[in-house]
């Protein structure tokens, strides 16, 4: 073996041992998050839902909409069923619940290194795998068990399903891509809840594509990665921008209704999404010229088409972010644009293109020694430490810190006051994510709703304490006389006449700090 020979070598080997490093300390931040955060809010809704799906078989919120009517009340009456969901999987205990996060993560990064491995070899494999363990927002879904995770394993199917077609460039091919495009699709819209049935356009969509290469003349668009990710870009963002404001409605709509709003949000989306998620959260950065410039000059179909979904997918993932917090705020009547500082982790949804993304680098440099990638970075090799350097402060934090609550607390108090079957609860706080925090009570209170306890929301202004005497509610709103304890928010004070208070403590400060109440009547 020569010097050189030797040199490269140790070299990898060297790196191999860092890779493997790093890749332990992302297990074991993993695995501390769940031992240190209580679950997401969005988890605690989806439990709830499944708990009620188990009971009745109907799967809707047994305590109101997340979104009710009147924006200052919850409404046990509007509660509408869902089909299909991320619910579908979650069992109905907290343990439980962390321990499918914990476990997503890991067949998460069991999958990344078998493909990355059998395309690329071991060093991409574990330095892909590294990278996703120690990416911040899988380590917040971890904890949170959040659906990120699932996602990027389904993202990563999006690409394999493209890439058989490469392997096998016939009608075989073209079948099974299509195929498995569309098996794939209906995982990652029955996860968001969206009816399954869309995802047969998606393989039909696919399959034309491949088609379509068959045609010579019209390759110069099928194998330009440029010009697809530009009409693919353009074309989607342009679609759902006219449809939204022409014919749009609910989150959607926001688009026409509120024009102003939506496109400041549009921007700081994009920022949040593609800039502090992708680029700087899965350290996508030091590569991003090289590959834009390789990408210039490649004719390649499976390398086009994998770009033009990752454009496409980050262009509607971005638009829908907007979108979300421009609804949300107006829902809400929360502060403008503050909302979006509130919302901002919303911005997380785009990692289920970081392994497209970073096979994508793999791919490019394939051929040419000389490109750059996370596992040769070559030249990129001071800005990938620096890159990683930068993001691990945020890991350990997220792993060290996880979710924190002060409702788990208000709720166990109720329970030893005496909330018993058949008893309702009042929660007090202000609107944004108002009904989101009542679902935080249920898994305390009452986790399968066995105990038919009902648990209800107003907001700060909404004139609660005058539907606690009404005979009968207001329009949109639960009926209050069966409320046994009211929860106050901190930084709620009102006590209404002939209620005492029995319990109190503290919230945490990364949830504003402030006293908690539990009221009771006299």
């Amino acid at each position: 073996m020569g010097l050189e020979a030797r040199r490269l070598s140790s070299s990898l080997s060297q790196s191999s041992q860092l890779w493997t490093g790093l890749l332990v300390l992302g297990i074991f931040l993993n695995v501390l998050v769940v031992f240190t955060s209580n679950l997401g809010l969005d988890t605690h809704v989806h439990m709830a839902r499944a708990a009620e799906e188990d009971r009745t078989g109907e799967a809707m919120l047994p305590w109101g909409h997340t979104r009710p009517i009147d924006s200052m009340s919850s409404d046990p009456a509007y509660a509408p069923i869902t089909e299909e969901g991320w619910f579908e999987i979650m069992p109905s205990t907290e343990t439980e619940a962390h321990a499918l996060g914990l476990v997503i993560m890991l067949i998460l990064c069991g999958v990344t290194y078998l493909v990355f491995w059998k395309f690329f070899g071991h060093q991409a494999a574990i330095s892909t795998t590294a990278l996703v363990s120690i990416h911040p927002t899988f380590i917040f879904a971890t904890g949170r068990t959040f659906p990120e995770g699932a996602m990027a394993i389904l993202g990563l199917m999006m690409v394999l399903a493209i890439l058989f077609q490469r392997i096998e460039p016939n009608w075989k091919g073209v079948v099974f891509s299509s195929l498995f495009s569309t098996v794939t699709m209906a995982g990652i819209l029955q996860v968001k809840g969206i009816p399954i049935h869309f995802s047969i356009a998606y393989g039909l969509l696919i399959a034309g594509w491949h088609m379509l290469d068959n045609i010579e003349r019209m390759r110069i668009l099928t194998r330009s990665p440029k010009y697809v990710a530009m009409v693919s870009s353009i074309g989607i963002g342009t679609g759902i921008l006219l449809y939204g404001g022409l014919f749009g409605t609910g989150t959607i709509g926001t688009i026409g209704e509120f024009p102003e709003r939506y496109a400041f949000a549009l921007i700081i989306a994009t920022f949040d999404a593609i800039g502090i998620f992708a680029l700087f959260g899965m350290v996508l950065w030091p590569f991003l010229r090289s590959t834009i410039q390789r990408l210039g000059s490649i004719e390649d179909h499976s390398i086009a088409t994998i770009t033009g979904l990752i454009t496409g997918l980050a262009t509607v993932i971005t638009i829908y972010i907007a979108a979300l917090w421009t609804y949300e705020a107006a829902l809400w009547n929360a502060e403008w644009p503050t909302v979006m500082w509130t919302m901002g982790n919303n911005g997380r949804y785009i990692s289920m293109l970081m392994l497209p993304a970073i096979l994508l680098i793999h791919l490019v440099g394939l051929d040419n020694p000389s490109a750059d990638t996370q596992s040769n970075p070559q030249s990129k090799k001071k800005a990938l430490i620096l890159g990683i350097i930068l993001i691990l402060p945020l890991s350990i934090l997220t792993a060290v810190h996880g979710q924190t609550m002060w409702t788990d607390d208000a709720g166990e108090a109720m329970i030893d006051l005496g909330l018993k079957e058949g008893d309702d609860f009042l929660f007090i706080s202000e609107a944004t994510l108002g009904m989101h925090w009542l679902y935080t009570f249920r898994i305390e209170v009452d986790p399968n709703g066995e105990n038919d306890i009902i648990g209800h929301w107003r907001d700060t202004d909404s004139g609660w304490v005058e539907d606690l005497s009404r005979s009968e509610p207001l329009p949109n709103r639960g009926d209050l006389k069966n409320v046994r304890f009211i929860v106050l928010s901190p930084g709620i004070n009102t006590i209404p006449d002939g209620w005492n208070v029995l319990d109190e403590g503290n919230a945490p400060w990364m949830n504003g700090g402030g006293t908690w109440r539990v009221l009771s009547q006299a």
